[in-house]
């Protein structure tokens, strides 16, 4: 049992955190502790005190760029009225490859296992796709911190799992949930989810008005949230409501998102004000109460948020795709049945962006400007270029040909050590793990390329790559730098260096031994 944990929750391999309850609570019913940290590895025997109940563990998921699990931490507005079902059950409605385990703390801990060790970029992205869905945490993990482990004091304990039918199960259940939901990074890519759209339009309301109807809201401000909570409705209807409809709605609403509702006097009067203030949003100070659940740059992006409102015409860019290749960024997206092309430059510009689309037969409308904040075409453009990243499938190994995809490919897998500048001199890639970049000598390449056809020359694959040239001081001339690309398979680049540690090279490792003059 205790072999099985460490080898699942295995990350950092320098420290780890005891945690200790302290036997008080918050405003909110969390339950405070006290942390230590440990800085020694993870042991069998440590797991051990763990389950039971002796040592409470807590783990760092990362062990360099790269880890085996994730999670998103569920800390709730209210411990003490929270319940795991309707998380329970996004998850198993989703098919999403999360096990919901309870926290020490009251909240939840929603686990994501890799089969192996997976870039944690990849898995960050991922996770927060997920969590700017449908759960709006605000931890999400790795994240350079240490997380608690679960089952602690596992005969006793009330940090355990839940199976999708919101059952608590035995730790031995837990191994086995685990078992069928570890999933390969292709596998987790490949997921695809739909919006979480529990009432219409709400992937347009402001941030706080969906965490405020996703959990009940038990702070101050209630006057001031309720007030942006008929903004709101009064931009859904288009300004359609008189005073007795918004006030239904907002007495309806002030019962469903506040744990202690307002009077339905002050109901009454702040539905009048909502009518008379031409329904613009009074964003009460970021407190830290407050800061949880208001995130003013994604709101202004939103239909129904802040400020200048994207234009409704987003919806009709389809197709929004990112191109980026070695000598140019370009996004591609379809709108009134053209497929169209713009570069950076029109983006920025909307007199650009209006030609480039007259060259295309498609008459664009100059957007008016607001007296002040962003004009909708700002606004618009940075939803495009959202959804253009959001979208990207476009990879830079697909603007190769197969035979040049496959032959760099081959080049940098075969080729790469780790750390060894050293070995510049015996034709070998050189990567520095801490900067992520590729260091090698031109003729390096040119012995691989030999009599192959596939490039013209050496030169032509490093422009292509977009590599630097530079001379290394100690005797190396000729070396190329690049970014790893990002069709290395890195775990092969791992198995082919397993013998080899992370480098610990200060940050001024190479000052002196380059120059690019």
């Amino acid at each position: 049992m205790e072999q099985k944990l460490l080898n699942l929750f295995e990350g950092n391999s320098e420290l780890f955190i005891t945690t200790s309850l302290t036997g008080e609570v918050d405003e909110r019913g969390k339950k405070q502790v006290k942390v230590l940290t440990v800085h020694e590895p993870v042991t069998l025997e440590l797991w051990q005190k763990h389950l039971k109940g002796e040592t409470r563990i807590g783990i760092k998921p990362e062990n360099g760029d790269v880890c085996k699990w994730g999670c998103i931490d569920i800390d709730p507005r209210n411990y003490t009225t929270f319940s795991e079902k309707k998380i329970v059950d996004i998850i198993r409605d989703n098919k999403l490859p999360l096990i919901v385990v309870r926290s020490k703390s009251g909240g939840l801990h929603l686990f994501l296992f890799l089969n192996d060790w997976t870039p944690v970029k990849d898995v960050l992205k991922k996770l927060n796709e997920w969590n700017n869905n449908f759960f709006h945490s605000d931890e999400v993990f790795p994240m350079n911190k240490c997380l608690n482990m679960p089952y602690f004091n596992m005969d006793q304990t009330t940090e355990f799992a839940y199976n999708d039918n919101n059952t608590p199960v035995l730790i031995s259940n837990f191994l086995e949930i685990v078992s069928n939901k570890t999933v390969s990074l292709e596998q987790l890519n490949n997921i695809k989810v739909k919006d979480y759209e529990p009432e219409t339009d709400w992937k347009h309301y402001p941030p706080c008005v969906q965490k405020m109807i996703s959990e009940k809201w038990e702070g101050n401000h209630r006057n001031d949230l309720l007030f942006n909570v008929g903004v709101l409705e009064m931009k859904k209807a288009d300004g359609n409501l008189n005073v007795n409809e918004i006030q239904s709605i907002l007495q309806k609403r002030n019962y469903e998102i506040f744990t202690t509702p307002l009077d339905p006097r002050e109901v009454e009067a702040l539905s009048k004000s909502v009518i008379k203030k031409d329904y613009a949003y009074k964003c009460p100070p970021k407190t830290n109460a407050i800061a949880p659940i208001c995130n003013k740059d994604l709101c202004k992006l939103r239909k129904l948020g802040i400020g200048s409102q994207v234009p409704d015409m987003i919806d009709d860019f389809e197709d929004v795709e990112f191109i980026r290749s070695t000598k140019s960024i370009e996004y591609t997206f379809t709108f009134q049945e053209e497929k169209i092309i713009i570069s950076p430059e029109d983006i920025k510009d909307e007199k650009s962006f209006r030609v480039k689309l007259l060259r295309y037969g498609i008459y664009w409308m100059t957007l008016p400007r607001p007296k002040s904040g962003p004009s909708p075409f700002e606004m618009l453009m940075a939803t495009l270029v959202r959804k253009a990243v959001e979208n990207e499938k476009m990879k830079f190994e697909d603007t190769l040909d197969e035979e040049k995809y496959n032959f760099l490919k081959k080049f940098f897998e075969s080729h790469i050590e780790e750390d060894s500048f050293e070995k510049l001199q015996d034709n070998y890639v050189i990567l520095d793990s801490k900067t992520n970049t590729c260091f090698f000598k031109k003729i390096t390449f040119e012995k691989f390329l030999g009599n192959n056809k596939t490039f013209k020359s050496a030169t032509e694959a490093l422009n292509l790559l977009g590599c630097t040239r530079l001379d290394y001081h100690e005797g190396v001339k000729n070396v190329w730098s690049v970014q790893m690309p990002k069709f290395v398979d890195y775990k092969k680049v791992i198995d082919n260096n397993s013998k080899q540690t992370v480098s610990e090279m200060d940050d001024d490792f190479h000052t002196g031994k380059f120059r690019t003059d």
